[in-house]
């Protein structure tokens, strides 16, 4: 069938007729089968001339053989077309104007095998940077060809909201960046990779959904949780080896629990800690129990006590305390300090 530009060429030095005619896409010819790099590409189109004549296999681009490189328009299904044939000849039949696209990709290649590729329609443009695998013998692979990605690009309008994003890869292709942009949230992905397994090592997530949120995951390097640090409008939270210590701060509020069982908390009102059963709190005044039993409550019962003390005498029964009205002003002095 030969390229385009050897037709053209023909044309001019042989004096052949292009004739340009209005027809009707039928059928988009995708490259379903095996494709050399996306499923989505087409080369060739049927189109219906208006006297109903199908004409199959007609170009849109020059030589439809060579995939590695060139600039595609794919008209929509169903849309209108301007085709040319040169010289009568439907084989040589290309599309030379389209009344609406559907798709358009661009496809640059080095001689290192590198890749440039920009996909666009119309709610989403991509640019994407990729090479291709060498085969185990060191040379590139000649059948169906794999690439490892280098660098994406990705603007997107589709639900659940419009979003950029980026990522970078490593020389075999596996995602160990990425950044996702939308209207209320921005989100960063380090990661690292451990054998087959890509792990994410750091996520740094800023958010305005219900409210103005910064979050920071760090993990160890097969995914554990070892390290999530939160703020928002209100408050921090510090949450250290997935919960074994949390720091939490808010206003007039600090916090910190550990894993044993230990809890600090101090605010505007008191300050307390807690281990197991034992608490010890701080406000107005002292507050110490453990396991359920009061301080202040065993302290006002043994003066009570020691008030109603009597001991045998060889003459019969003691009377009370001579001293007994002293422990009033003790016991009044326990419930200031303590409650």
């Amino acid at each position: 069938m030969g390229n385009i530009s050897d037709l053209i060429k023909n044309v001019v030095s042989n004096n052949q007729t292009i004739q340009t005619f209005a027809a009707k896409v039928t059928e988009i010819n995708r490259e379903t089968a095996e494709p050399l790099h996306s499923a989505d590409d087409a080369y060739t189109v049927n189109i219906m001339r208006g006297d109903g004549a199908i004409i199959k296999n007609v170009r849109l681009k020059g030589s439809i053989q060579d995939k590695e490189e060139g600039i595609i328009a794919i008209p929509k299904l169903g849309s209108w077309v301007l085709a040319s044939v040169i010289d009568g000849v439907e084989t040589r039949a290309f599309i030379s104007e389209c009344s609406e696209v559907e798709r358009t990709f661009i496809r640059y290649k080095n001689d290192q095998n590198q890749y440039l590729e920009i996909n666009s329609k119309t709610d989403q443009l991509q640019v994407l940077f990729k090479k291709k695998k060498a085969s185990e013998g060191g040379t590139t692979a000649t059948t169906t060809p794999e690439y490892n990605k280098m660098a994406e690009i990705d603007f997107n309008l589709s639900s659940p909201a419009p979003s950029v994003t980026t990522s970078f890869y490593d020389e075999n292709g596996k995602e160990i960046s990425k950044n996702n942009f939308n209207g209320t949230q921005h989100q960063t992905i380090l990661s690292t990779v451990n054998g087959e397994n890509t792990v994410e090592r750091l996520k740094f997530t800023l958010s305005s959904n219900d409210t103005t949120k910064a979050e920071m995951l760090f993990t160890d390097a097969d995914g554990n949780e070892k390290q999530k640090l939160t703020l928002n409008e209100t408050g921090t939270v510090v949450n250290i080896n997935d919960g074994s210590t949390l720091f939490t701060l808010n206003d007039k509020l600090a916090k910190v629990a550990i894993e044993n069982g230990f809890e600090a908390l101090i605010t505007d009102a008191k300050t307390s800690f807690k281990k197991d059963q034992l608490t010890f709190e701080m406000g107005n005044k002292f507050k110490i129990t453990a396991g359920g039993i009061n301080l202040k409550t065993e302290l006002n019962s043994l003066i009570s006590e020691i008030q109603k003390i009597t001991v045998t005498t060889p003459v019969g029964p003691s009377g009370m305390p001579i001293n007994s009205a002293a422990f009033t002003p003790i016991n009044a002095n326990i419930n200031s300090l303590l409650e």
